[in-house]
């Protein structure tokens, strides 16, 4: 409008213009309003016209900007698109959920699958799919059909077929969508393949160890080896993958294979032992050397074995060596329609048949045990009874032991009575010869008759002693032997038996020494029984030294507050076969056929005497050399730190009663002593003399 005014103005002036021109000027009208009109026109046109260029410009400029907004928000979708869709690392495609075909690819699916995104294009989503799961497929298809943006996943794995032929599992998330005015979806696919191998490589290696657990709580349990083959073989063959398995034993000796437990896909096999030929185990040499053997169904000899394993589908078979301590025991064998052994099946089957093998190994051995244990236990039974008889037996004999015992104590007893008694009927009529020859003695008589009154002195002394030794024993067996304990006064002792014996040493050219004959200790005994001990090992020494020796008396310390006395001879010794016998009552050891006086109960009642007030006398000797008989007792303070009796005798007594001289358990020990030599005590050491 602006424009048209302008315009009309414009003609106006111009008109006016033109007019004036024509008139020349004479109008009548100045020139300068003319002037003005006109310029007043052209202005007014121009103004109009500029005006509605701004207009315009303004128009298109916000056109524009439009336009560019427009460009970067497409160019930012692109972007977007790009980021979510064309350069997202997983796999993504969009398909038209009623013809299943492709629409539209991702770069990563492109290089995922193998295909271009042309050969996608011309795709449906059913030709990346196994026929097998076409059916689960469309039912997925009709579930996505019926909903719109709405975001799902497919439920489970699925398989999706690569160009190559390869097959992949993936986890499948879609979008409901609408892409170019049709009804589709947007899919992600994962891929979890090495995942899912991942998994079931470790489902594998947990059955693995889980079956060898259960041999091993087998083995423990002490199961027998056929329970433990058929608890874990049917595990075992699914684990393996294969339609049969069996454990076998081999007998090498006769050259057999014995099943021990078999499995096939549907049943069990129990039974009575199915037995084999050894060949159809393979080379048993290299199955030693623990190689498994791969045995082809079809070479192997025509008979009821290859046909069964035909039957069941086994073309061939491999047999996995059961080793345990170096030694074959069997076999673990499996097989399928291939010949392909994976080396992870062929480790699974070699882990079972050593575990199988030491089961076995295992249960032998405790079978083993257990019937040398029933062996035992029987013979210990066998013993047990006879040990039984044997010691009803022993029994029955120390019974009757006791028995004869008794009666041997009973007359033991009367024996010591009778010697007692007779020893004092013979005491008094012994005394009146001596006494009848004492006073002959007196008489001037001839040679002849004073040769024979010494006799009968002679003879009558000895006698004598002899009862008055006899009448002591049967005191000791009977028990009652009185003895009067008291302080005595070791060197006044000694001293007084060196006296006595004095003119017996004289007669045999002994010389008597002393050492430590003053000695003023005490000691605790009977004075009287104490002095005959000495006097009896003194006569012994002198007796039985050879002419010119030596007999020594000597005082010493001993251990615990005691004091021995040693007598030392240098006479002939003693030989060790001779020390049992030594303290053994009327048994002179041989010394009767020498012509030396003597009884043989010298030295047995000296050992009985000794004990009795509480000491001990042991011997030493050196065959050929010497003896050395200690007596040891105990030490006491002197006389006036005792209480004494109104008689002056000590209040201590004390009574000793033997039971059997005779018995060996009384007597020196049962062995002799090292030569040489026997300890304080031991009554198998002693002199060979009259008192002995």
């Amino acid at each position: 409008m602006v424009l048209g005014a302008s315009l009309l103005l414009t003609l106006v002036a111009a008109s006016y213009v033109a007019g004036w021109l024509r008139l020349g000027g004479e109008s009548g009208v100045p020139a300068f309003v003319v002037v003005f009109l006109v310029g007043l026109a052209i202005s007014g046109a121009l103004f109009g016209v500029t005006r509605a260029e701004l207009r315009a410009r303004a128009r298109a400029e916000r056109v524009a900007a439009h336009l560019r907004e427009s460009e970067m928000a497409l160019r930012e979708r692109e972007a977007t698109f790009r980021l979510l869709f064309a350069d997202n690392p997983l796999p993504m495609w969009v398909y038209d959920v009623e013809t299943l075909a492709f629409l539209e690819v991702n770069a990563a699916a492109v290089a995922k699958y193998g295909y271009s995104r042309e050969e996608f294009l011309r795709m449906r989503i059913s030709d990346i799919r196994p026929p097998e799961d076409l059916d689960r497929l469309r039912a997925s298809v009709a579930t996505m059909a019926a909903v719109t943006a709405q975001v799902r996943r497919a439920p489970g794995l699925w398989r999706h077929l690569l160009k190559d032929g390869r097959l992949i599992d993936v986890n499948i998330v879609s979008h409901a969508m609408t892409f170019a005015g049709r009804p589709a979806a947007l899919v992600v696919a994962i891929d979890t393949t090495e995942l899912v191998r991942s998994e079931a490589a470790l489902a594998t290696y947990a059955e693995r160890l889980d079956i060898l657990h259960e041999i091993d709580r087998l083995i423990i349990a002490g199961e027998a080896p056929v329970v433990i083959a058929e608890t874990v073989l049917r595990r075992l063959r699914e684990l393996l993958g294969v339609p049969r398995a069996i454990v076998n034993l081999f007998d090498l000796e006769a050259g057999q294979v014995e099943w021990l437990a078999a499995v096939g896909r549907r049943r069990f096999y129990r039974g009575a032992p199915v037995r084999y030929s050894l060949a159809l185990a393979g080379d048993i040499e290299a199955l030693r050397r623990g190689e498994p053997q791969v045995m082809d169904t079809s070479a192997l000899p025509p008979g009821p074995e290859a046909a069964g394993l035909l039957a069941s589908g086994v073309q061939k078979y491999m047999v996995v060596p059961m080793i345990a301590d170096g030694e074959l025991i069997g076999s673990v064998s499996f097989g399928g329609p291939t010949g392909q052994f994976p080396p992870e099946q062929v480790s699974i089957a070699q882990e079972a048949a050593t575990q199988l093998a030491i089961a076995i190994v295992q249960t032998r051995l405790r079978e083993r045990v257990q019937r040398h244990a029933d062996e035992l236990e029987q013979r210990v039974h066998e013993r047990t009874l006879a040990l039984r008889d044997a010691n009803q037996q022993l029994q029955h004999e120390n019974a009757e032991r006791r028995h004869a015992e008794a009666e041997a104590e009973r007359a033991n007893q009367a024996k010591s009575d009778f010697l007692s008694r007779m020893s004092h009927e013979l005491r008094t009529p012994l005394n009146g010869i001596l006494g009848f020859a004492q006073l002959l003695e007196l008489e001037e008589l001839g040679p002849e008759q004073s040769e024979s009154v010494e006799h009968i002195l002679k003879a009558g002394r000895h006698l004598l002693s002899l009862i008055n030794e006899v009448l002591d024993i049967s005191r000791i067996e009977a028990g009652r032997l009185q003895l009067s304990l008291e302080p005595v006064q070791v060197g006044e002792t000694v001293r007084a038996a060196l006296d006595l014996v004095r003119p017996l040493a004289a007669q045999y050219h002994i010389e008597l020494r002393a050492n430590g004959a003053d000695v003023s200790q005490h000691i605790l005994a009977d004075r009287q029984r104490l002095q005959q001990v000495l006097l009896n090992l003194l006569s012994n020494a002198v007796k039985y030294n050879h002419a010119g020796g030596t007999v020594t008396v000597s005082c010493e310390d001993g251990a615990g507050e005691r004091l021995r006395i040693v007598v030392t001879d240098t006479g002939r010794g003693i030989s060790p076969e001779m020390f049992r016998r030594l303290f053994t009552p009327f048994d002179r050891l041989g010394a009767e056929a020498t012509g030396v006086e003597g009884t043989g109960l010298g030295l047995a009642l000296s050992k009985h005497l000794v004990e009795a007030m509480g000491g001990t006398l042991a011997v030493v000797s050196e065959l050929g050399a010497s003896s050395a008989f200690t007596v040891e007792f105990p030490l006491a303070g002197p006389p006036a730190d005792r209480p004494r009796r109104a008689d002056g005798r000590a209040e201590a007594r004390a009574l000793y009663r033997r039971q059997s001289l005779q018995s060996p358990s009384h007597r020196a020990g049962a062995e002799p002593p090292t030569p040489h030599h026997a300890p304080v005590g031991d009554a198998g050491a002693g002199r060979v003399g009259p008192g002995a």
